[in-house]
């Protein structure tokens, strides 16, 4: 029998909720895989990319790309050629290795670079190719929803490169746990145009042809699929976001110039959510460059390191973008296999957001999380990181991806702790990776909780509970069983629940541990005639419940013993066990009232012999005090 303890909690209603939309349109783009081999990967690790830079021409209308693109890298070992990723589709006219030209050789999408005389472990090196071509449109992301998109209204040119398709447009090391340190990207266009990129705008060099140059550059490392670039005849709008212990920071918007007052609105938030996330989880981890969208006709939005790529605009999307400069940009999954602590992440922060700053419809968008989590198939954990529908799963990833961290926050019950857990993960893992295990870790140690239960069900596991239930109240006691059954597979919960009370005048909420199929909570009501009882009001757990039904017989057992009678298995067929009737007589009767057997029960587990009796069935009643309680059993 669980002990529990009493939560008052006021309770108030808020509408409205806000879909994300970066699971469809990356789901959208990411329906091809990753082309390097395990062994090309194995080759590419052999060094350590330290900068990117693009120089390239790009204009608003066409897939056309020419231009060159630098690597610097360190050697981890002796190196006799150099392994990089650059699609067929675009054709290489030279290749320079520190400075002088080389040979190489490709395979499909991988690139040889032969070196003269071979790197030696611990040399930088810069790799320079010069290349053009036209973007292919194979629905991977590159330039464009697939390939490039076009209207006569908005004419813009885009990139969207996750999870595997940065290859197509420059040539890369496509690989999660190496970072560049900083990167450039310039951008040659016509007069027209202007360019959104990562980190700072430098210059805009007038090049006196009719076209001008846009040099961005960021100092911060990235991860090769957020490097971007946005081309169109954009008006810049600018906002300032002003955290606590920063000075102000740029948010940069290249908007369309005819842009719909729905953009300005969605976008008047981001301020106030940069200040939010920054009280919450740390100052904005690209503080000293900027933050910024670049408007594109996409289904949703990319969160491109200092400048998301966005297509729809409203209150949670724009907060899920930001989100993301933590969780995927500042930490980056090591694995695809781990996208949750990118995309689950970030989908809780639009609750978050909304808690804080638009709570009308923080109700209404957990409502929908956990009915999307629900219908969840499979565990948040990605088992085949090669499959689109599996990464992008708006249901597995995003949504119970975010349930399980709301979760997370009530078993820990705790914000104060549940934060500087968010925070420490991300400052132990600033500008790198990591995988889920090192943040579980992270919130064990500082939460000082055990959660190795809770990762095994609600990360490894698949589904959720589902319970029943009855209850019946004695005097200041009530007496609640729970059945619990997995939605999928064969899990038992453990979990802390709220049970709702109701009585005459108000509600009490007590916070339960439920760890078994069949659940006895007994709850402490002094001076309450509960009315009714429901379960987990506030939505902080993952869970359905078919019904909880009023049964005084519970209450009853409740006076002949303060305990619980159980009589198992049931059907038996040699001896039934009877447990938590200890103090009462308990008579064996068949059906027509005859008494067969009468006894005195002394033990808290005591084994009734019923060998001689024929299948049938029969039943125990239990007196004690005046009172009785029957319960039928089957003899097999």
């Amino acid at each position: 029998m669980k002990s529990c303890y009493l939560v008052f909690l006021a309770m108030a209603a808020f509408e409205g909720f806000a879909q994300s939309r970066c699971a469809d349109i990356k789901h959208e783009q990411a329906s091809g895989t990753a082309q390097a081999t395990a062994a090309d990967v194995d080759k590419m690790n052999l060094y350590d990319v330290k900068y990117y830079k693009l120089d390239l021409a790009v204009e608003n209308n066409s897939l056309a790309i020419k231009g060159n693109a630098i690597m610097d890298a360190l050697a981890l070992s002796q190196l006799p050629e150099v392994t990089i990723e650059l699609h067929e589709a675009m054709l290489v006219d030279s290749i320079r290795l520190n400075g002088a030209p080389a040979t190489f050789s490709r395979l499909g999408s991988i690139m040889t670079v032969n070196a003269s005389s071979s790197l030696q472990a611990n040399q930088v090196f810069r790799l320079q190719v010069f290349y053009h071509g036209t973007a292919p449109k194979t629905g991977n992301g590159a330039l464009g929803n697939p390939g490039f998109s076009n209207d006569k209204t908005h004419k813009v040119t885009w990139t969207l490169s996750q999870p595997f398709s940065a290859y197509e447009w420059w040539p890369c090391k496509q690989v999660l746990s190496d970072k560049a340190d900083s990167s450039s990207v310039w951008v040659t266009t016509d007069s027209s145009n202007k360019v959104g990129s990562n980190g700072m705008l430098d210059r805009r060099v007038d090049l006196m042809n009719g076209k001008f140059r846009y040099e961005w550059s960021s100092k911060y490392p990235i991860v090769y699929y957020l490097v971007s670039l946005a081309v169109c005849p954009y008006e810049v709008y600018n906002q300032y976001a002003h955290p606590e212990g920063s000075d102000s920071i740029l948010i940069s918007n290249y908007i369309y110039k005819n842009a719909g007052q729905e953009v300005k609105t969605a976008l008047a938030y981001t301020p106030q959510m940069m200040e939010y996330f920054s009280k919450i989880l740390g100052l904005y981890p690209f503080a000293d460059e900027k933050y910024g969208h670049c408007q594109a006709e996409i289904g949703g939005g990319m969160e491109h390191q200092t400048m998301t790529t966005i297509g729809v605009f409203d209150f949670t999307i724009v907060a899920h973008e930001l989100a993301h400069q933590w969780f995927g940009d500042y930490v980056t999954c090591g694995s695809w296999a781990d996208i949750w602590l990118n995309e689950g992440f970030s989908s809780y922060c639009e609750f978050l957001a909304l808690e804080a700053l638009n709570p009308s419809g923080k109700d209404a968008w957990m409502d929908k999380a956990m009915n999307l989590g629900k219908a969840a198939i499979g565990t948040v954990r990605v088992l085949d990181s090669t499959s689109s529908d599996m990464l992008f799963s708006y249901t597995s990833t995003y949504q119970k991806g975010a349930v399980l961290l709301h979760m997370l926050r009530y078993e820990i019950n705790n914000d104060s702790l549940f934060y500087l857990g968010l925070r420490t993960y991300l400052q132990s893992k600033s500008y790198s990776t990591a995988l889920a295990p090192e943040f579980f870790k992270i919130m064990e140690q500082v939460s000082g909780m055990n959660l190795a239960y809770f990762v095994k069900q609600w990360y490894h596991g698949p589904g959720y509970p589902i319970f029943s239930g009855r209850w019946g109240q004695s005097q200041d006691k009530v007496m609640l069983e729970l059945t619990q059954d997995p939605s999928q597979g064969s899990t038992i919960f453990r979990t802390w629940i709220d049970v709702q009370l109701f009585y005459t005048g108000g509600d009490t909420i007590i916070r339960c541990l439920v760890d078994s199929d069949i659940e006895m909570l007994e709850l402490q009501v002094k001076g309450k005639k509960i009315n009714g009882i429901r379960l987990d009001p506030h939505n902080h757990l993952l869970n359905d419940v078919i019904s909880i039904a009023h049964d005084p017989a519970l209450g009853l057992q409740s006076l002949l013993t303060g305990s619980y009678i159980r009589i198992y298995p049931n059907p038996a067929k040699d001896a039934l066990t009877i447990s938590h009737a200890a103090g009462c007589n308990v008579e064996l009767l068949d059906l027509a009232g005859r008494r067969l057997l009468m006894s005195e029960l002394v033990a808290d587990e005591q084994l009734l012999d019923i060998s001689s009796l024929s299948p049938g069935v029969y039943m125990l009643q239990f007196t004690m005090s005046g009172s009785r309680y029957a319960v039928k059993f089957i003899k097999s």
